[in-house]
């Protein structure tokens, strides 16, 4: 495997985007002309993403006895750089990938617990790394220009994940937030201060208490996902 690969999805099958009836189920139209219900694990807007007729991927999602309703599991969808990878369902695998490489913004993983919780209690972190540096990861699908933005709709989720690790680095303890951009064709990560000033105000107050703040840039080829690169964060 290349050094850059950090995940593979062989599998996934070609769609058209129908409609979106709610924040979790679209419906497409599949290569052989089936209307199909998919689940889309990104909750946010996407809506530069999920438009009529657009190209998507998806993949089956459990089998023949599966009680899910939906069938189909919403993997990516094109843009005018090629596709953008939209299911958060991979992000714990692909930074497990990325700590755990060549590529890794932060020291080497020896350790890797995921799902941990806070030392307050009052959360979960997506992992802890070494048995010292807390560690949450967002995904970025947005972008305005040459602007990778995030978050996409307000996120009070990811403000609370971000308050606590200010939190915790003000205390003395490591702690970062590594956001995994998806879309190419940007030279820089900014926080999307129109779209949720709490979080952006938030982020101004993480860095300077310690926060450490690493926008990862990757590609999708439909198959493979590659690591491309540090961003600036302005």
């Amino acid at each position: 495997m290349n050094t850059d690969t950090l995940f593979s999805i062989p599998f996934a099958e070609p769609a058209v985007f129908l409609s979106r009836p709610n924040r979790f189920l679209l419906l497409a139209e599949t290569a052989s002309g089936e209307t199909v219900e998919v689940h889309v694990p990104d909750p946010g807007r996407l809506k530069e993403l999920l438009y009529e007729r657009n190209n998507l991927l998806i993949i089956p999602a459990g089998g023949e006895n599966s009680p899910r309703r939906t069938k189909w599991s919403l993997i990516a969808a094109e843009d005018s750089t090629g596709w953008i990878l939209v299911n958060t369902s991979f992000h714990r695998t692909i930074a497990t990938s990325l700590f755990s490489g060549l590529h890794s913004p932060l020291p080497f993983a020896h350790k890797l617990q995921a799902e941990v919780r806070s030392p307050s209690g009052k959360s979960r972190f997506d992992f802890l790394l070494n048995d010292e540096i807390w560690v949450e990861v967002k995904g970025c699908t947005l972008k305005i220009g040459k602007e990778a933005l995030f978050p996409d709709a307000p996120t009070t989720r990811g403000l609370k994940h971000l308050e606590e690790l200010t939190e915790l680095a003000l205390q003395g303890k490591e702690a970062a937030v590594v956001f995994l951009v998806f879309v190419r064709d940007v030279d820089h990560f900014t926080a999307n201060r129109k779209t949720d000033p709490a979080f952006a105000s938030a982020l101004d107050k993480a860095i300077p208490a310690g926060v450490k703040v690493y926008p990862v840039q990757l590609s999708f080829d439909g198959i493979d996902i590659e690591y491309r690169g540090l961003l600036n964060h302005l």
